[in-house]
């Protein structure tokens, strides 16, 4: 999507590194603990998705190799926090950067920006400006937003120590806070010096499906409302762009 809004020429190994750093990287956070403590007695399922990860990470590091080194260096810096989020951090309590009360939702948020936004610049040699700032922004604002329905739906489960969004100033405030930044992104848009018609059109579609979403959010919702709808404004919004353009 950045690519397209900044019209950024990336090789076919650029978005070959990026998917299986995403696959790896996240079945990586998701699955540690078990396979830590449960390797010996794995399910079929955990070593098909070991399997999966493994050749992902095989990927990644043959199309790593053929990024410029501007780009190798975020990777692995972004790698790094990746690392950390998931894995100890040698003190009892937190364990880790997900278990830092306050700070998982902007860890994520920031990582998958550096990711989608810095990272395609840094690649194609592009001089930072102004707009390039507001697109990070505007994509840190929509991430925290696609979290909160998550939160919200786990406020009964997650610890106390976890301080997250929902915990901190209860569900309603956070749908204020989640719909604000929302509207934040749509201002950002408009203060661009440059504006692409069909990235300011996949924008306000983004914009108004999170809303829905997260306005509609309640601690009793089914999980498929949002590990399948809310997980896929992503990629509707990918959809939309290719469509468009």
């Amino acid at each position: 999507m950045t690519a397209f809004e900044l019209d950024l020429k990336l090789s076919v190994y650029f978005y070959i590194s990026l998917f299986c750093a995403s696959v790896s990287g996240y079945n990586f956070v998701k699955y540690f603990g078990l396979a830590k403590f449960y390797y010996r007695s794995l399910t079929i399922k955990l070593k098909y998705i070991q399997l999966v990860s493994l050749l992902s990470l095989i990927g990644f590091l043959y199309a790593f190799l053929t990024l410029r080194t501007p780009s190798q260096l975020l990777l692995i810096f972004l790698g790094f926090i990746t690392f950390l989020y998931a894995i100890p951090l040698g003190i009892k309590m937190p364990s880790n950067l997900r278990s830092i009360g306050g700070v998982k939702i902007y860890i994520i948020a920031i990582v998958w920006a550096g990711t989608t936004v810095i990272l395609p610049l840094l690649e194609t040699h592009s001089v930072l400006v102004l707009d390039h700032l507001l697109i990070v922004f505007q994509r840190i604002f929509a991430l925290i937003v696609l979290m909160l329905p998550f939160e919200i739906r786990d406020l009964e489960l997650d610890e106390a120590y976890l301080s997250t969004i929902p915990q901190k100033i209860g569900i309603q405030n956070t749908k204020l806070i989640g719909c604000a930044l929302l509207a934040d992104s749509f201002i950002l848009e408009i203060l661009k010096q440059q504006v692409n018609r069909e990235s300011s059109i996949v924008l306000v579609f983004t914009i108004t499906v999170l809303a829905v979403f997260l306005v509609n959010s309640t601690s009793c919702r089914s999980r498929y409302y949002t590990s399948f709808l809310v997980e896929s404004v992503p990629i509707m919004a990918l959809i939309l762009t290719l469509l468009l353009n």
